[in-house]
């Protein structure tokens, strides 16, 4: 065997093992998380709402896919190992079906991380549209892909995976990826931001306020953007330390959206800031049997929940009426709701 294919296959080797060594250390941890995170959502009945219902179903399947995943690195390090096969082909049953549970794994998240942008921006389509042409660019790119493994060769002295025709697919997907996540999470935060200021302008606050909520939502993305950007970083420069850092964040995807869930179900949801002002309200000027006029100062309250990945905003106000009966007043509650998705089941 030439000397070039043994260097790489030693390099593939090595980085295969500790690939493994990694993803089982955060597949554990995404054990424990997607069981908490179930319990968050399917532990108590209160909890139970119609928004809960997607979490549930994009948490199992991501479940399922990571899964899948590192059982396919397990079977690839025995065929490596114990079997001395080499392993390095991109066009092997073992490696598409690797692939192929990385990319869906990225797209089910990407595709929730829109689902919580429309649920933020109250599904503001001037938003949501770019994120979606975004997300079904990616999947395009992604079929390409997997496509252009199955067409390659590997009876290359260099790793197939290398090569230039597979390279702009790869650094491609790797970019709208990472685009997508990015944005998505900044507008989430800037979201909830824009709501902390306009109730901090006209309210006095009591209690926590939505720092927590902004932490955990950008906190999180940045681990996955983070992740993102050093596993393109490595690919471009032609790393095979890249094999870790890609089998890892299958895993890091999992992890990333059950510790919003946990996070929020173990914290802020079980928290209400509430934010009390009073406003000089003068309506009208009639009269019940007591003779009260209708001028008064009337208390209101914003409530501002977290609930799932996200951030619930409840409004309501107390407004005296000018209907008054037996001395005493009558009032009417008007609330609404800023964030779609949660009524009780």
């Amino acid at each position: 065997m030439p000397s070039g294919s043994t260097s790489v296959s030693v390099d593939i080797a090595t980085s295969t093992l500790v690939a493994l060594f990694v993803e089982c250390i955060i597949y554990g941890m995404f054990i424990l998380l997607f069981a908490l995170a179930m319990s968050v959502l399917l532990g108590k009945r209160k909890r139970r709402t119609s928004g809960t219902r997607p979490l549930v179903g994009v948490s199992i399947t991501m479940f399922i896919l990571a899964t899948i995943h590192v059982g396919i690195d397990l079977r690839r390090a025995m065929d490596e190992f114990l079997f001395d096969i080499d392993i390095s082909p991109v066009a092997s049953v073992n490696y598409l079906l690797k692939s192929t549970a990385y990319a869906m794994q990225t797209i089910v998240g990407d595709g929730f991380m829109i689902y919580r942008v429309y649920l933020v921006w109250n599904g503001d389509k001037r938003i949501v549209f770019p994120l979606i042409v975004c997300l079904m660019g990616g999947i395009a790119v992604g079929a390409g892909a997997l496509h252009s493994f199955a067409a390659t060769k590997g009876d290359n002295a260099e790793n197939p995976l290398f090569l230039t025709a597979l390279h702009n697919w790869i650094v491609s997907f790797f970019s709208m990826t990472l685009f997508t996540n990015a944005t998505c999470t900044l507008l989430i935060a800037g979201r909830i931001y824009m709501i902390e200021r306009a109730t901090r302008q006209t309210t006095k606050v009591f209690g926590n306020r939505l720092g927590p909520a902004i932490m955990i939502i950008v906190e999180s993305g940045s681990i996955y953007s983070v992740a993102l950007v050093l596993l393109l970083a490595l690919y471009v420069n032609n790393s095979y330390a890249q094999y870790i850092v890609l089998d890892a964040e299958v895993q890091i995807v999992g992890v990333v959206f059950t510790m919003i869930i946990v996070r929020v179900g173990m914290g802020l949801s079980s928290d209400m800031t509430t934010y009390a002002a009073s406003q000089s309200q003068f309506r009208g000027h009639g009269t019940g049997k007591s003779g009260a006029s209708g001028g008064r100062s009337v208390p209101a309250t914003l409530e501002l929940t977290a609930r799932g990945p996200g951030v619930h905003v409840e409004t309501s106000r107390e407004v005296k009426s000018d209907v008054e009966q037996d001395g005493e007043g009558v009032y009417a509650t008007k609330a609404g709701s800023m964030w779609a998705g949660d009524s009780e089941v």
